[in-house]
Protein backbone atom coordinates (compact mmCIF):
# COMPACT_ATOMS: atom_id res chain seq x y z
CA UNK A 1 0.00 0.00 0.00
CA UNK A 2 2.72 1.94 1.22
CA UNK A 3 4.71 1.39 -2.33
CA UNK A 4 0.88 2.62 -3.78
CA UNK A 5 0.37 6.31 -2.37
CA UNK A 6 4.47 6.72 -2.66
CA UNK A 7 3.87 5.72 -6.54
CA UNK A 8 0.49 7.66 -7.17
CA UNK A 9 1.98 11.03 -5.47
CA UNK A 10 5.11 10.89 -7.79
CA UNK A 11 2.34 10.49 -10.63
CA UNK A 12 0.71 13.43 -9.48
CA UNK A 13 3.51 15.65 -8.66
CA UNK A 14 5.03 14.73 -12.03
CA UNK A 15 1.79 15.35 -14.23
CA UNK A 16 1.42 18.80 -12.18
CA UNK A 17 5.11 19.90 -13.75
CA UNK A 18 5.08 22.47 -15.96
CA UNK A 19 8.12 23.97 -17.12
CA UNK A 20 6.81 28.02 -16.71
CA UNK A 21 4.21 27.23 -13.88
CA UNK A 22 6.24 25.76 -11.37
CA UNK A 23 9.79 27.18 -11.37
CA UNK A 24 10.76 24.56 -7.93
CA UNK A 25 9.21 20.85 -9.01
CA UNK A 26 9.08 18.52 -6.18
CA UNK A 27 10.42 14.69 -7.82
CA UNK A 28 9.24 11.66 -5.43
CA UNK A 29 12.30 9.30 -6.02
CA UNK A 30 11.12 5.81 -6.47
CA UNK A 31 13.25 2.97 -4.48
CA UNK A 32 14.48 0.02 -6.21
CA UNK A 33 13.97 -2.98 -5.23
CA UNK A 34 17.26 -4.14 -7.20
CA UNK A 35 19.96 -1.80 -8.33
CA UNK A 36 20.02 -1.62 -12.36
CA UNK A 37 22.98 -3.74 -14.01
CA UNK A 38 24.58 -0.87 -15.87
CA UNK A 39 24.06 -2.17 -19.34
CA UNK A 40 22.38 0.97 -20.92
CA UNK A 41 19.58 -0.96 -22.42
CA UNK A 42 16.91 0.25 -19.56
CA UNK A 43 15.53 -3.33 -19.42
CA UNK A 44 15.81 -3.55 -15.26
CA UNK A 45 13.03 -3.53 -13.19
CA UNK A 46 13.49 -0.81 -11.62
CA UNK A 47 13.10 1.27 -15.02
CA UNK A 48 9.43 -0.14 -15.81
CA UNK A 49 7.83 1.65 -12.83
CA UNK A 50 8.20 5.25 -12.67
CA UNK A 51 6.91 7.01 -15.61
CA UNK A 52 9.54 9.18 -17.16
CA UNK A 53 10.39 12.69 -17.02
CA UNK A 54 9.70 13.86 -20.40
CA UNK A 55 9.05 17.62 -20.52
CA UNK A 56 12.62 18.72 -21.49
CA UNK A 57 12.76 21.87 -22.96
CA UNK A 58 15.57 23.79 -25.24
CA UNK A 59 18.00 25.89 -23.08
CA UNK A 60 16.69 29.26 -24.87
CA UNK A 61 14.67 32.49 -24.05
CA UNK A 62 11.83 30.91 -25.48
CA UNK A 63 11.91 27.03 -23.65
CA UNK A 64 10.83 25.56 -26.81
CA UNK A 65 10.55 21.91 -27.60
CA UNK A 66 13.74 20.20 -29.11
CA UNK A 67 13.12 17.97 -32.14
CA UNK A 68 14.56 15.47 -30.60
CA UNK A 69 12.91 13.99 -27.75
CA UNK A 70 14.48 12.50 -24.60
CA UNK A 71 12.80 10.72 -21.83
CA UNK A 72 14.32 10.35 -17.97
CA UNK A 73 14.32 7.77 -14.97
CA UNK A 74 15.41 8.36 -11.21
CA UNK A 75 15.38 5.49 -9.00
CA UNK A 76 17.56 5.11 -5.77
CA UNK A 77 18.41 2.46 -3.00
CA UNK A 78 20.33 2.88 0.08
CA UNK A 79 23.78 3.16 -1.48
CA UNK A 80 23.40 5.08 -4.41
CA UNK A 81 20.93 7.49 -6.91
CA UNK A 82 20.35 6.24 -10.54
CA UNK A 83 19.48 8.15 -13.27
CA UNK A 84 18.64 6.66 -16.73
CA UNK A 85 17.56 8.24 -20.36
CA UNK A 86 16.75 7.49 -23.54
CA UNK A 87 17.76 9.92 -26.40
CA UNK A 88 15.99 9.71 -29.83
CA UNK A 89 18.11 10.71 -32.78
CA UNK A 90 16.62 10.59 -36.37
CA UNK A 91 20.42 10.12 -37.62
CA UNK A 92 22.25 7.92 -35.34
CA UNK A 93 25.18 7.91 -37.49
CA UNK A 94 25.45 11.23 -36.79
CA UNK A 95 25.85 10.95 -33.77
CA UNK A 96 29.25 12.36 -31.86
CA UNK A 97 31.18 10.63 -30.04
CA UNK A 98 35.08 11.35 -29.97
CA UNK A 99 36.19 12.76 -26.66
CA UNK A 100 38.76 10.40 -24.37
CA UNK A 101 40.61 11.01 -21.81
CA UNK A 102 40.09 11.95 -18.08
CA UNK A 103 37.56 14.40 -17.64
CA UNK A 104 37.63 14.98 -21.14
CA UNK A 105 35.23 17.81 -23.22
CA UNK A 106 32.03 15.63 -23.49
CA UNK A 107 29.98 18.81 -23.80
CA UNK A 108 32.10 18.65 -27.67
CA UNK A 109 30.13 15.48 -28.16
CA UNK A 110 26.39 13.95 -27.72
CA UNK A 111 25.91 13.76 -24.16
CA UNK A 112 24.05 13.26 -20.80
CA UNK A 113 24.64 15.83 -17.94
CA UNK A 114 23.23 15.57 -14.39
CA UNK A 115 23.29 18.42 -12.04
CA UNK A 116 23.42 17.20 -8.06
CA UNK A 117 22.82 19.91 -5.37
CA UNK A 118 22.73 17.80 -2.19
CA UNK A 119 22.50 21.03 0.11
CA UNK A 120 24.82 24.38 -0.13
CA UNK A 121 27.29 25.47 -1.11
CA UNK A 122 28.01 23.12 -3.51
CA UNK A 123 26.61 21.65 -6.92
CA UNK A 124 28.32 18.41 -8.70
CA UNK A 125 28.46 18.26 -12.39
CA UNK A 126 28.52 15.04 -13.86
CA UNK A 127 28.37 14.16 -17.51
CA UNK A 128 29.08 11.46 -19.79
CA UNK A 129 29.49 10.40 -23.68
CA UNK A 130 28.70 6.88 -25.15
CA UNK A 131 32.29 6.15 -25.63
CA UNK A 132 32.00 6.06 -21.26
CA UNK A 133 34.42 9.04 -20.94
CA UNK A 134 33.47 10.85 -17.78
CA UNK A 135 33.48 14.82 -16.67
CA UNK A 136 32.95 15.88 -13.03
CA UNK A 137 33.08 19.33 -11.51
CA UNK A 138 32.10 20.95 -8.25
CA UNK A 139 30.31 24.25 -8.39
CA UNK A 140 30.60 26.68 -5.19
CA UNK A 141 27.39 28.44 -5.05
CA UNK A 142 28.56 31.03 -3.19
CA UNK A 143 31.65 31.98 -4.96
CA UNK A 144 31.68 35.44 -6.50
CA UNK A 145 30.46 35.28 -9.77
CA UNK A 146 33.75 36.59 -11.61
CA UNK A 147 35.53 33.52 -9.84
CA UNK A 148 32.87 30.70 -10.41
CA UNK A 149 34.50 28.60 -12.14
CA UNK A 150 34.04 24.76 -12.14
CA UNK A 151 36.14 23.35 -8.70
CA UNK A 152 38.45 20.37 -8.81
CA UNK A 153 36.43 17.09 -7.85
CA UNK A 154 36.74 13.70 -8.91
CA UNK A 155 33.82 11.04 -7.55
CA UNK A 156 33.38 7.37 -7.72
CA UNK A 157 30.63 6.92 -9.97
CA UNK A 158 29.98 5.36 -12.96
CA UNK A 159 28.50 5.01 -16.63
CA UNK A 160 27.02 2.91 -19.35
CA UNK A 161 25.46 3.29 -22.72
CA UNK A 162 23.70 1.50 -25.42
CA UNK A 163 22.97 2.46 -28.91
CA UNK A 164 19.94 1.61 -31.13
CA UNK A 165 17.50 2.22 -33.62
CA UNK A 166 16.76 5.42 -34.04
CA UNK A 167 17.60 6.37 -30.45
CA UNK A 168 20.54 6.28 -27.76
CA UNK A 169 20.19 4.92 -23.61
CA UNK A 170 22.76 6.09 -21.04
CA UNK A 171 22.52 4.70 -17.03
CA UNK A 172 24.58 6.46 -14.20
CA UNK A 173 25.12 5.21 -10.80
CA UNK A 174 26.55 8.34 -8.18
CA UNK A 175 27.00 6.35 -4.48
CA UNK A 176 25.61 8.72 -1.97
CA UNK A 177 28.69 8.29 -0.29
CA UNK A 178 30.83 10.27 -2.90
CA UNK A 179 28.62 13.46 -2.32
CA UNK A 180 30.18 14.83 0.68
CA UNK A 181 26.98 15.14 2.73
CA UNK A 182 27.70 15.35 6.21
CA UNK A 183 25.04 16.23 9.08
CA UNK A 184 23.89 19.72 7.90
CA UNK A 185 23.69 19.01 4.05
CA UNK A 186 21.83 16.37 4.72
CA UNK A 187 19.27 18.37 6.54
CA UNK A 188 18.85 20.43 3.38
CA UNK A 189 16.85 20.17 0.02
CA UNK A 190 18.43 17.45 -2.60
CA UNK A 191 18.20 18.94 -5.58
CA UNK A 192 18.67 18.37 -9.12
CA UNK A 193 19.17 19.02 -12.85
CA UNK A 194 19.63 16.89 -15.90
CA UNK A 195 20.52 18.07 -19.48
CA UNK A 196 21.24 16.27 -22.79
CA UNK A 197 23.59 17.90 -25.62
CA UNK A 198 22.77 17.35 -29.26
CA UNK A 199 25.10 17.50 -31.35
CA UNK A 200 24.14 17.38 -35.17
CA UNK A 201 21.32 20.49 -34.28
CA UNK A 202 22.84 21.99 -31.63
CA UNK A 203 19.76 21.16 -29.46
CA UNK A 204 20.67 21.94 -25.83
CA UNK A 205 17.79 21.07 -23.29
CA UNK A 206 17.12 20.40 -19.96
CA UNK A 207 14.52 20.06 -16.92
CA UNK A 208 13.42 21.39 -15.26
CA UNK A 209 15.30 24.15 -14.89
CA UNK A 210 15.67 26.67 -17.89
CA UNK A 211 19.85 26.42 -18.08
CA UNK A 212 22.55 23.53 -17.05
CA UNK A 213 23.97 25.56 -14.49
CA UNK A 214 20.94 27.49 -13.14
CA UNK A 215 20.88 25.69 -9.58
CA UNK A 216 17.95 28.32 -8.34
CA UNK A 217 15.49 26.31 -10.76
CA UNK A 218 16.62 23.10 -9.89
CA UNK A 219 13.94 20.16 -8.81
CA UNK A 220 13.61 18.99 -5.27
CA UNK A 221 14.05 15.19 -4.40
CA UNK A 222 11.74 13.97 -2.74
CA UNK A 223 11.46 10.75 -0.21
CA UNK A 224 15.31 9.99 -0.76
CA UNK A 225 15.83 8.39 2.99
CA UNK A 226 18.92 8.75 3.89
CA UNK A 227 20.27 7.28 6.79
CA UNK A 228 21.66 10.09 8.82
CA UNK A 229 24.14 7.94 10.63
CA UNK A 230 25.63 6.61 7.73
CA UNK A 231 26.19 9.20 5.49
CA UNK A 232 26.40 12.47 8.71
CA UNK A 233 30.37 11.60 8.31
CA UNK A 234 32.37 14.61 7.01
CA UNK A 235 36.08 15.25 6.00
CA UNK A 236 37.81 17.92 6.58
CA UNK A 237 41.54 19.26 5.36
CA UNK A 238 42.00 16.21 2.79
CA UNK A 239 45.30 15.44 1.76
CA UNK A 240 44.97 12.46 -0.77
CA UNK A 241 48.74 11.71 -1.63
CA UNK A 242 51.57 12.72 -3.65
CA UNK A 243 50.42 11.21 -6.75
CA UNK A 244 54.30 9.92 -7.08
CA UNK A 245 55.20 6.16 -7.26
CA UNK A 246 56.13 4.76 -4.10
CA UNK A 247 54.78 5.45 -0.42
CA UNK A 248 51.97 7.93 -0.30
CA UNK A 249 49.70 9.20 2.60
CA UNK A 250 46.29 9.96 2.95
CA UNK A 251 44.69 11.98 5.56
CA UNK A 252 41.70 13.96 6.73
CA UNK A 253 40.13 15.51 9.67
CA UNK A 254 36.57 14.09 10.74
CA UNK A 255 34.71 17.85 10.33
CA UNK A 256 30.95 15.97 11.40
CA UNK A 257 30.52 12.38 13.16
CA UNK A 258 26.74 11.94 13.97
CA UNK A 259 28.14 8.77 15.78
CA UNK A 260 29.52 7.99 19.27
CA UNK A 261 32.55 6.19 19.98
CA UNK A 262 32.28 5.41 15.77
CA UNK A 263 35.51 3.28 14.22
CA UNK A 264 35.73 3.68 10.46
CA UNK A 265 37.68 0.86 8.10
CA UNK A 266 39.58 2.82 5.82
CA UNK A 267 39.87 1.08 2.55
CA UNK A 268 41.81 2.92 -0.29
CA UNK A 269 42.07 1.52 -3.89
CA UNK A 270 44.35 2.51 -5.83
CA UNK A 271 44.06 1.56 -9.68
CA UNK A 272 45.87 2.44 -13.51
CA UNK A 273 43.12 4.11 -15.75
CA UNK A 274 40.99 3.63 -17.65
CA UNK A 275 40.56 -0.17 -17.15
CA UNK A 276 43.40 -1.25 -14.56
CA UNK A 277 42.68 -3.92 -11.37
CA UNK A 278 42.73 -2.30 -7.98
CA UNK A 279 45.67 -2.82 -5.56
CA UNK A 280 43.65 -2.06 -2.28
CA UNK A 281 45.34 -1.15 1.26
CA UNK A 282 43.12 -0.86 4.67
CA UNK A 283 43.20 -0.03 8.23
CA UNK A 284 40.96 0.52 11.31
CA UNK A 285 40.29 4.12 13.33
CA UNK A 286 38.27 5.69 15.54
CA UNK A 287 36.07 8.22 14.28
CA UNK A 288 35.89 10.96 16.64
CA UNK A 289 35.08 14.73 16.08
CA UNK A 290 38.06 16.56 15.49
CA UNK A 291 40.30 13.25 14.95
CA UNK A 292 42.36 12.33 12.48
CA UNK A 293 42.15 9.19 9.68
CA UNK A 294 45.05 8.46 7.78
CA UNK A 295 46.72 5.59 5.73
CA UNK A 296 49.69 4.89 4.41
CA UNK A 297 49.66 3.33 0.83
CA UNK A 298 51.44 2.50 -2.29
CA UNK A 299 51.60 3.71 -6.22
CA UNK A 300 53.57 1.30 -7.80
CA UNK A 301 52.96 2.21 -11.38
CA UNK A 302 55.02 4.53 -13.47
CA UNK A 303 53.72 6.82 -16.01
CA UNK A 304 49.93 7.39 -16.92
CA UNK A 305 47.15 7.99 -15.09
CA UNK A 306 45.89 6.57 -11.83
CA UNK A 307 42.43 6.92 -9.72
CA UNK A 308 42.76 6.79 -5.93
CA UNK A 309 39.75 6.13 -4.38
CA UNK A 310 39.46 6.54 -0.36
CA UNK A 311 36.15 4.87 1.24
CA UNK A 312 34.98 5.33 5.56
CA UNK A 313 33.63 1.73 5.97
CA UNK A 314 31.01 1.21 9.16
CA UNK A 315 30.67 -1.86 11.31
CA UNK A 316 28.55 -3.29 8.54
CA UNK A 317 31.12 -2.65 5.63
CA UNK A 318 29.15 0.36 4.02
CA UNK A 319 30.76 2.66 2.61
CA UNK A 320 29.52 6.22 4.55
CA UNK A 321 32.21 8.26 2.83
CA UNK A 322 34.50 8.43 -0.43
CA UNK A 323 36.93 10.33 -1.72
CA UNK A 324 38.45 10.11 -5.29
CA UNK A 325 41.44 11.59 -6.96
CA UNK A 326 42.90 11.44 -10.29
CA UNK A 327 46.72 11.79 -10.61
CA UNK A 328 49.15 11.95 -13.17
CA UNK A 329 52.07 9.62 -12.42
CA UNK A 330 54.74 10.67 -13.20
CA UNK A 331 57.42 8.04 -15.20
CA UNK A 332 59.87 6.74 -12.75
CA UNK A 333 63.06 8.93 -14.92
CA UNK A 334 61.99 12.27 -16.22
CA UNK A 335 64.90 13.20 -18.78
CA UNK A 336 66.06 14.02 -21.64
CA UNK A 337 69.18 14.13 -23.78
CA UNK A 338 71.10 17.15 -23.99
CA UNK A 339 71.87 16.65 -27.74
CA UNK A 340 70.30 13.91 -29.73
CA UNK A 341 72.15 14.64 -32.60
CA UNK A 342 75.97 14.02 -32.16
CA UNK A 343 79.59 13.99 -33.76
CA UNK A 344 82.12 11.11 -33.54
CA UNK A 345 84.16 13.35 -31.93
CA UNK A 346 82.01 14.70 -29.00
CA UNK A 347 83.11 11.39 -27.03
CA UNK A 348 80.14 10.66 -25.04
CA UNK A 349 76.27 11.23 -24.47
CA UNK A 350 74.98 13.65 -21.89
CA UNK A 351 71.66 13.01 -20.02
CA UNK A 352 69.77 14.91 -17.68
CA UNK A 353 66.68 14.67 -15.38
CA UNK A 354 65.24 13.78 -12.33
CA UNK A 355 64.09 10.85 -10.64
CA UNK A 356 60.06 11.50 -9.81
CA UNK A 357 59.13 9.15 -6.86
CA UNK A 358 58.37 9.12 -3.62
CA UNK A 359 61.21 11.24 -1.59
CA UNK A 360 61.20 8.30 0.73
CA UNK A 361 62.24 6.02 -1.82
CA UNK A 362 64.99 8.39 -2.75
CA UNK A 363 68.20 7.09 -0.49
CA UNK A 364 67.60 3.54 -2.16
CA UNK A 365 67.66 4.43 -5.66
CA UNK A 366 70.57 2.68 -8.11
CA UNK A 367 70.42 4.12 -11.75
CA UNK A 368 72.34 2.59 -13.98
CA UNK A 369 72.97 3.31 -17.79
CA UNK A 370 74.09 2.02 -21.01
CA UNK A 371 74.08 2.53 -24.62
CA UNK A 372 73.10 0.04 -27.35
CA UNK A 373 73.85 -0.39 -30.51
CA UNK A 374 73.31 -2.97 -33.01
CA UNK A 375 71.56 -4.94 -30.52
CA UNK A 376 74.59 -5.17 -28.36
CA UNK A 377 74.65 -3.54 -25.04
CA UNK A 378 77.46 -1.44 -24.04
CA UNK A 379 78.81 -1.05 -20.88
CA UNK A 380 77.04 -0.53 -17.91
CA UNK A 381 77.76 2.86 -15.79
CA UNK A 382 75.86 3.66 -12.23
CA UNK A 383 74.44 7.49 -12.78
CA UNK A 384 74.60 9.14 -9.50
CA UNK A 385 71.41 10.54 -7.97
CA UNK A 386 71.29 13.42 -5.55
CA UNK A 387 69.05 11.63 -2.45
CA UNK A 388 66.99 15.14 -1.54
CA UNK A 389 65.97 16.22 -5.04
CA UNK A 390 66.33 12.90 -7.35
CA UNK A 391 68.04 15.03 -9.99
CA UNK A 392 70.88 13.58 -12.11
CA UNK A 393 73.49 13.67 -15.19
CA UNK A 394 75.38 11.70 -16.64
CA UNK A 395 77.94 11.37 -19.67
CA UNK A 396 78.34 8.00 -21.26
CA UNK A 397 81.19 7.70 -23.28
CA UNK A 398 80.70 7.24 -27.26
CA UNK A 399 83.79 7.32 -28.54
CA UNK A 400 84.05 3.26 -30.19
CA UNK A 401 80.13 3.92 -32.08
CA UNK A 402 79.65 3.71 -35.51
CA UNK A 403 77.92 6.80 -37.26
CA UNK A 404 74.16 5.77 -37.19
CA UNK A 405 71.28 5.66 -34.51
CA UNK A 406 71.96 4.63 -30.94
CA UNK A 407 69.80 3.79 -28.01
CA UNK A 408 70.93 5.13 -24.59
CA UNK A 409 68.99 2.92 -22.05
CA UNK A 410 68.32 3.57 -18.20
CA UNK A 411 67.72 1.15 -15.51
CA UNK A 412 66.03 2.10 -11.99
CA UNK A 413 65.81 -0.07 -9.17
CA UNK A 414 64.51 1.15 -5.59
CA UNK A 415 63.31 -1.15 -2.60
CA UNK A 416 59.55 -0.49 -2.31
CA UNK A 417 59.20 0.48 -5.97
CA UNK A 418 58.17 -2.32 -8.44
CA UNK A 419 59.90 -6.01 -8.31
CA UNK A 420 61.35 -4.86 -12.34
CA UNK A 421 64.19 -2.47 -12.99
CA UNK A 422 62.39 0.39 -14.47
CA UNK A 423 63.23 0.92 -18.07
CA UNK A 424 63.20 3.97 -20.26
CA UNK A 425 65.35 4.41 -23.68
CA UNK A 426 66.56 7.40 -25.31
CA UNK A 427 67.31 7.96 -28.77
CA UNK A 428 70.30 9.56 -30.47
CA UNK A 429 72.10 9.73 -33.57
CA UNK A 430 76.22 9.91 -34.16
CA UNK A 431 77.39 11.30 -37.50
CA UNK A 432 80.34 12.41 -38.94
CA UNK A 433 81.58 16.04 -38.08
CA UNK A 434 82.68 18.14 -41.00
CA UNK A 435 86.76 18.14 -38.89
CA UNK A 436 86.56 13.74 -38.75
Amino acid sequence: MKQTVALLTWVILHAAVSYAAIEHPELMVPHAAQPPKLDGRLDDACWQIPPPITEFRRVDVARRLPTQRTEAWITCDEDALYIAAKCYEDRMEQVQSVETGVDGSVWKDDCLEVFLMPGQPFYYHLAANLLGTRYDARHDTQAPPQSQEPGQWDGDWAVASHRGKGYWNMEIAIPFACLELGTRRLAEPFRFNIGREQRRLTEFSCWPAAGFHKFDEFAVLKDLRLDSERYGLSLGDIVMGEGVPGPNRFAARVAEEPVANATADIRVRVRRLPHGVAQVHGGRYSSSLGGELALDYSITLTGGWVEVVVEALDNQQRTRASLCDVFRVPSAVEAALNLPLLYVSDGCVRLSGRVAISAALLPKVKLRGAVISGGKRGRELSIPVVKDSGAFSASIPIANLKPGSHLLETRLTAAGLTAEPVVNGFTFRVIVGPME
